[in-house]
C-alpha cells in the first residue's frame, strides 16, 4: 500500500509544469548610457539594452519618467543600433571628450560587443557621430509607447 501512495505522489509531481524564471539581473548590457546632471535643469537618467531586446530606464531628474521602468524592443532595432556602432568605429573613440567646465552634463556610454567593452565619456565637444549615437539611443526610448514599472 506504502509502495502505491509513494508512487501516485511521484506521478502526480512529474506531471507538473515546470516554470523557468528569467532573471534580467543576470543579463549583460549591450549597452548602457547615463545622463548626468548639471546645476540646472538637465535631464538626468540611464538607459541599458540588452542583447534581448529589453530596455530598462530609469529616471532620476527632470525627466517625464521618474523611476525604474522596462520594455522591449524588436532585435531589428536592435541590429540597426549595433550597425550603427559599427558604422562610426565607436570602439576607436577616445574615452573621454571633456574641456573641464563645471557645469556642464555628461554622456557616459559603455557598449559591449563581441566580448569588446568601450566606454567614452563626452562632457564637451565629443564627435558628431558620437552625439548621434546619443540621439539615436533617446529616439529609440521615446518611441517606446508600453513601459512596465520594474519591481
Amino acid at each position: 500500500m506504502k509502495l502505491h501512495v509513494v508512487l501516485f505522489i511521484f506521478l502526480l509531481f512529474s506531471c507538473s509544469q515546470k516554470h523557468i524564471i528569467v532573471n534580467h539581473n543576470t543579463l549583460s548590457p549591450i549597452l548602457i548610457m547615463n545622463r548626468t546632471a548639471c546645476y540646472g535643469t538637465c535631464p538626468q537618467y540611464s538607459i541599458s539594452l540588452y542583447d534581448n531586446g529589453l530596455v530598462r530606464y530609469e529616471g532620476k531628474m527632470f525627466v517625464d519618467k521618474i523611476g525604474c521602468f522596462t520594455a522591449t524592443i524588436s532585435s531589428t532595432l536592435i541590429d540597426d543600433f549595433k550597425s550603427a556602432l559599427y558604422d562610426v568605429k565607436f570602439f576607436e573613440f577616445k574615452n573621454e571628450y571633456d574641456a573641464y567646465v563645471t557645469d556642464v552634463p555628461s554622456v557616459i556610454l559603455e557598449v559591449t560587443l563581441d566580448t569588446k567593452t568601450h566606454k567614452v565619456v563626452d562632457r564637451f565637444n565629443g564627435p558628431v557621430e558620437l552625439k548621434r549615437l546619443h540621439k539615436q539611443i533617446d529616439s529609440i526610448v521615446n518611441n517606446i509607447q508600453e513601459w512596465t514599472e520594474c519591481n
